[in-house]
């Protein structure tokens, strides 16, 4: 076995569902699209998607040297639960928070490499970095950017009877010097299909894999800390954290596989969430209940915020979610 199939066999044991290799070099093509997705304003209040543009999409920018890009991705798919009475926590964000889970899988990854290969320089990232992890993704085999954004796992070629495995990963990788042979670019389409774009309440997805974040529940309930729109509020139906109806909707994820990762199993605490408890929560009180989860990434102002939307919502009939 060759030390590029070495490198994907750990990565699987470590529990990734998919690992590519991507050539470090810089991607202009993508680069184009994230400035002219910047021109059109669709980043909104995200002012540092405007910062260090091409460092995104130029690994060798943080790594010298670099000739490889190791992409793996990470199953968090648990089954969806919802009472319409109480606030829905999106997928992602119900069990531990992410960006350590990967983190520490890429870190141990890395080690093994080290000590497989001997000189070895890498850096690690995950969707905190300033990477273009979709693009990489891309590059690496992993997948092929769908309508609503998203890196979709199609089915594999070589055995038609396997589902897709879909979207529901989180992406992080490792830059490094190895030169290590690169797959092939993923391939894929979502045909005719529209089912992400006609299903989302507030009309967040323009066009092919293009989001406007100043129309995107996911935005607002995350990262937006000024007020929301009445028109997106409204749309928030019991969502307090995130959404997943342009994920849920879509058919290659209608057979994804529930993760095997333990820190991605739902808290019971994230799960049909009491929207009257949390709407008393002090903010020492918001920081206890919700250390280690995605969550306390947030303004305790902004968290209070959702919740009396989602309260109002429910008040005045809000579907259940997902609807």
């Amino acid at each position: 076995m060759n030390l590029k199939d070495t490198v994907k066999e750990e990565a699987f044991t470590l529990g990734f569902s998919a690992v590519g290799i991507a050539p470090a070099d810089y991607d202009p093509v993508a680069h184009d699209s994230l400035l002219q997705w910047l021109n059109n304003g669709y980043q909104t209040g995200m002012d540092y998607m405007q910062r260090a543009t091409r460092k995104r999409f130029d690994p060798g920018i943080h790594l010298s040297g670099a000739r490889s890009v190791i992409v793996c991705a990470l199953n968090y798919y648990t089954e969806p639960k919802s009472n319409s009475r109480k606030g829905y926590v999106s997928i992602y964000a119900t069990g531990e928070n992410y960006h350590r889970v990967v983190k520490d899988k890429l870190e141990t990854l890395s080690g093994r490499i080290k000590k497989l290969s001997g000189d070895f320089r890498a850096r690690t990232f995950v969707d905190s970095s300033p990477v273009g992890e979709k693009s990489l993704a891309v590059k690496a085999g992993i997948g092929f950017i769908g309508r609503n954004g998203m890196i979709i796992i199609p089915g594999d070629k070589e055995d038609p009877g396997k589902p897709p495995k879909g979207s529901f990963h989180f992406l992080g990788g490792i830059i490094t010097d190895l030169g290590l042979e690169p797959d092939s670019p993923g391939v894929g389409t979502c045909g005719r299909c529209r089912k992400c774009i006609d299903a989302c309440p507030t009309n967040a997805i323009v066009d092919n894999g293009i989001i406007d974040a100043s129309r995107c529940i996911s935005y607002h309930t995350t990262q937006n800390k000024g007020a929301i729109p009445d028109d997106i509020a409204v749309e928030m139906q019991n969502m307090i954290f995130g959404c997943d109806i342009c994920q849920l909707v879509c058919p290659y994820n209608k057979k994804s596989a529930i993760t095997i990762e333990q820190g991605f199993i739902p808290r019971r605490d994230l799960i049909d969430v009491d929207l009257e408890m949390l709407k008393d929560l002090s903010e020492d009180e918001f920081g206890v209940r919700f250390k280690g989860s995605s969550i306390e990434d947030i303004d305790y102002t902004m968290f209070k915020r959702n919740v009396v939307i989602a309260m109002n919502n429910i008040r005045c009939g809000a579907k259940e979610y997902p609807g």
